[in-house]
């Protein structure tokens, strides 16, 4: 219990890239990245991740999409009604503990990151509480334990050696069931779409 104690502690909190992206409003291209079958990295082996690059730094954050913990978010915060048909999922390895949530919305919350069309990403606290006891249904908000990053180029790197491939952001995949299936539903349609590609303009990642 006192992970989810310390989550607790930092839901109000953001993270230090969503505080940028508040000061970048620009929208911002994202890409789904489908783990290649030999992926060695146990923390990203048969994930599918969406990510996206924003403002001004050339890092890339994104969250794990793919991995659902077996807890509800009413076990983990208690004083949040209607938060029983929520579950938690796993976002990625960097900020255990920190709150992070994708919406899909016609009003973007506070701090978000623009992903697509009226899918953002956020880490306020607030604006969590309000979709959920606003009773926004499970294929309109997720909510992760941390999220993925990567290093100026680090990305592009694994990109050539060829650990990812790529595919474009589609909100219905990202919040459809089960999330069990969604691994090997997309690596298909990767390798036979033969969108493994080199960087950098494969990526379709914004740089400022």
């Amino acid at each position: 219990m006192r992970h989810w104690a310390a989550f607790l502690l930092l839901v109000c909190g953001l993270a230090p890239w969503l505080v940028l992206a508040a000061e970048e409003p620009a929208p911002n291209r994202s890409v789904l990245l489908i783990a290649n079958e030999e992926m060695v990295d146990p923390r990203f082996r048969e994930t599918v991740v969406l990510v996206t690059r924003h403002g001004r730094s050339k890092s890339t954050i994104g969250v794990i999409v793919n991995r659902p913990f077996e807890i509800s978010l009413d076990q983990v915060f208690p004083d949040f009604r209607l938060a029983t048909q929520h579950r938690l999922h796993y976002g990625g390895p960097v900020s255990r503990g920190q709150i992070v949530f994708l919406v899909r919305s016609e009003l973007a919350p506070k701090a978000a990151i623009t992903l697509a069309e009226h899918l953002y990403i956020s880490s306020d606290g607030g604006s969590l509480r309000r979709l959920v006891e606003a009773s926004t249904p499970t294929d309109r908000l997720r909510v992760f334990d941390g999220f993925a990053s990567w290093a100026p180029g680090q990305l592009e790197n694994e990109i050539d050696r060829g650990d990812w491939y790529l595919l474009p952001v589609d909100a219905d995949v990202l919040f459809s069931e089960p999330l069990g299936d969604l691994w090997q539903k997309l690596l298909r349609q990767s390798t036979q779409r033969m969108v493994r590609a080199p960087h950098p303009a494969a990526l379709a990642l914004a740089d400022d």
